[in-house]
């Protein structure tokens, strides 16, 4: 057990999280929710940059936009992530001590058994729901250029990445936005700074697990139901692991590794 990092090997203490937030409920809610709106408007803003330089084209191409909007994620998602540091140091607050950067004491294969855990335990989950609800998966898979299946939409962000995986170039570019920086803003914002404000109130532990993870999921509501529901348990597990860790860079690890697990997935199902 030592070789896996004294955060793993010792028990002594059940969870290292510490709630360290002491604006006021109110003005963390206010602030959290302007973190949310400097996102989505960085997002838009690099978006329509890619739109037109990269991909020259315009509004009135609906597909060419969701692409473009998903190639600007990562740098949208880096001023994202200092505007949260910055506004984490009203009144006196310690960003790294609020949004939870201690770095967890972990060896590389301490590292590799808490993502592998992760990756288990939601891949369970969604065999569990398939299974239980009797879900065909087919229906919400894309065709190969992105089409929605006869039942309906797959989701927005899904098509576009199976409509981007023929276009190599593009869906590299894109790589970095889903695997990095869908991460690095939606865990600053919700199980950084949000979960920080929301677990320092009477809500707790318990209820700022479950408020960061139903606003996560409801962020995603371009997504099928069943995307939306599994999103919701997802955010449950990695606010479990904040808790036990005491790190975001472990939800960001764990979050990261399953957005690029799977557009891998993605990008090996198309016919190149």
């Amino acid at each position: 057990m030592k070789n896996l990092g004294s955060d793993l090997s010792e028990f002594t203490q059940p969870w290292y999280y510490v709630p360290n937030y002491s604006a006021g409920l109110w003005t963390g809610i206010g602030l959290a929710v302007l973190m949310a709106l400097a996102n989505a408007l960085l997002q838009m803003l690099s978006g329509m940059t890619v739109l037109s330089f990269f991909l020259h084209s315009e509004l009135t191409d609906q597909k060419d936009v969701v692409k473009a909007f998903i190639i600007g994620i990562f740098p949208a998602s880096l001023l994202t992530a200092l505007f949260v540091w910055y506004l984490a140091k009203i009144r006196g607050g310690s960003p790294c001590e609020i949004l939870s950067l201690r770095w967890p004491q972990l060896s590389l294969l301490g590292w590799i058994c808490v993502i592998g855990a992760f990756l288990v335990t939601m891949y369970s989950v969604i065999i569990a729901i398939v299974t239980v609800f009797h879900i065909d998966l087919t229906q919400y898979t894309p065709g190969p250029n992105g089409e929605s299946p006869t039942t309906g939409s797959a989701g927005m962000v899904k098509e576009a990445m199976f409509d981007l995986a023929n276009e190599p170039l593009l869906y590299w570019l894109a790589f970095p936005a889903i695997s990095l920086g869908a991460p690095i803003a939606e865990d600053f914002i919700f199980r950084g700074y949000l979960f920080s404000v929301l677990a320092s109130s009477r809500a707790g532990l318990s209820g700022a697990t479950v408020i960061t993870a139903a606003l996560w999921s409801l962020m995603h509501v371009t997504e099928p139901w069943f995307a939306v529901g599994v999103i919701f348990l997802m955010g449950l597990v990695l606010a479990a692991l904040l808790i036990r860790f005491g790190s975001l860079w472990v939800t960001m690890g764990c979050h990261a590794v399953w957005n690029a697990s799977y557009a891998l997935i993605i990008y090996g199902s198309q016919p190149q």
